[in-house]
């Protein structure tokens, strides 16, 4: 990984600010960070400003179909700041495997012990054999709880992946002559205050229903988020809309390592949760869509379930696979991908500074994902944290999704 042509690192300097040249104002002031509503930043754009491709030198395949070299450093160097930008290809590595070369990149600086790289377990043995663990909940079968996501929410065949590619081509194209919505892309933050407002606003919620019920459920933060903006953006869509909420699910907890040891493999799959019609979750309250979010990520995080899944992935090996939302509609199928549980905010390259030129601290993280062909799958979020407890969204949506956050306080709870 460190040698050869696979891996490629270069460096400059601009005679910049990092304010005159970032397309997100992250800078956020004390009241912001500390108030109880979320904060939206649309992008920046003109003569000045940097986009992907020039972070990485425009070395970016404007087809983006050729792996390349697996792993790519560019290091940009401001007047007052420094951008560090890391490349992988989703063949080499998951959203986990980039987080830990980035994190043992870091480790580097610092001197520390790194683990032993060895090649990845499922070379000669297949994923779904090396599953451990036991269910800890009923499982109902697939034809009753619909569980079996890979099954349900994808298309395989070279004719279908055709498709798909050239449907996303058009929107791409018919966006730019006007004729369907562009994608618009913004950041929103979600201060401390604000999602812990909602979150004891839910579980109270959720816990009078356990009175009656007996069933004990614990939302997580993400829960309460993925609802929220869930209604959000559905909030002024036709009822008749069936919704889909897609995220990545990591099952690499699943599979027995040793901590002295690491290899580089893609431990993930996309699930697509059924919610229902948009008619359905307008009736329902924040609580009730995140009790049902929370419901199906369990179930999908049980052993059976995921070996299944696994066994179905690998009985079509070798063929064309991509993710197709119910009725083949992307506008009902939110793609949510949630990068927070990557603790990227913590980390202090402060080693590789002269002395008295900065701090080292991470002050934003904007992970993105390039799709073939340049792609844009809409709406697609991902979430990352911020160094005060906040969660950053960079969300592409349609126009007609954003109208959705015209008010966005709505959920606001009163200052204590």
């Amino acid at each position: 990984m460190t040698t050869g042509s696979r891996v490629d690192f270069k460096h400059r300097t601009i005679d910049a600010k990092l304010h005159d040249a970032t397309p997100i104002d992250f800078e956020l002031a004390k009241t912001e960070r500390e108030g109880n509503k979320p904060i939206i930043r649309p992008y920046r754009t003109g003569d000045g400003v940097l986009g992907v491709t020039d972070l990485f030198f425009d070395t970016l395949s404007t087809l983006n179909l050729v792996v390349g070299s697996l792993f790519a450093i560019r290091v940009t160097l401001f007047e007052d700041a420094t951008i560090i930008a890391f490349k992988f290809s989703h063949f080499f590595v998951d959203g986990q495997g980039c987080y830990d070369i980035v994190r043992q990149y870091n480790d580097s600086l610092w001197g520390k012990e790194l683990p032993k790289g060895v090649p990845p377990p499922g070379i000669d043995k297949k994923l779904s054999e090396m599953i451990t663990g036991e269910d800890t909940t009923l499982v109902d079968p697939p034809e009753a709880g619909g569980w079996e996501y890979i099954r349900n929410w994808c298309q395989v065949g070279l004719a279908g992946f055709a498709r798909i590619i050239a449907q996303g081509i058009y929107q791409d194209y018919a966006a730019k002559f006007g004729l369907t919505e562009p994608g618009v892309e913004k950041h929103i933050y979600l201060p401390p205050r604000f999602i812990s407002a909602l979150q004891d606003s839910c579980q109270r919620e959720i816990d009078d229903l356990a009175k009656e019920t007996g069933e004990q459920v614990r939302l997580s933060k993400m829960d309460i988020v993925n609802a929220w903006w869930t209604k959000r953006i559905y909030s002024s869509f036709r009822d008749s809309l069936f919704l889909s909420m897609g995220y990545a699910f990591n099952f690499g907890d699943r599979i027995q390592k040793d901590p002295s040891e690491k290899y580089f493999q893609g431990h993930y799959f996309g699930l697509y949760v059924p919610l229902g019609t948009v008619g359905e979750m307008k009736t329902q309250s924040l609580a009730q869509v995140a009790l049902r979010i929370r419901k199906h990520v369990a179930m999908a995080k049980q052993p059976s379930v995921i070996k299944d899944n696994l066994e179905y992935l690998e009985s079509i090996q070798g063929q064309k696979v991509i993710p197709l939302p119910k009725d083949g509609d992307s506008e009902g199928a939110p793609l949510f991908s949630s990068w927070n549980k990557f603790s990227f905010e913590k980390l202090d390259f402060s080693p590789a500074l002269e002395a008295g030129s900065g701090t080292g601290k991470v002050l934003f993280n904007n992970s993105r994902i390039v799709l073939p062909l340049n792609i844009f799958w809409k709406p697609k979020l991902l979430f990352f944290n911020d160094s005060d407890g906040g969660i950053w969204c960079q969300s592409m949506q349609l126009p007609s999704h954003w109208k959705g956050f015209e008010d966005i306080n709505e959920y606001e709870r009163p200052t204590t």
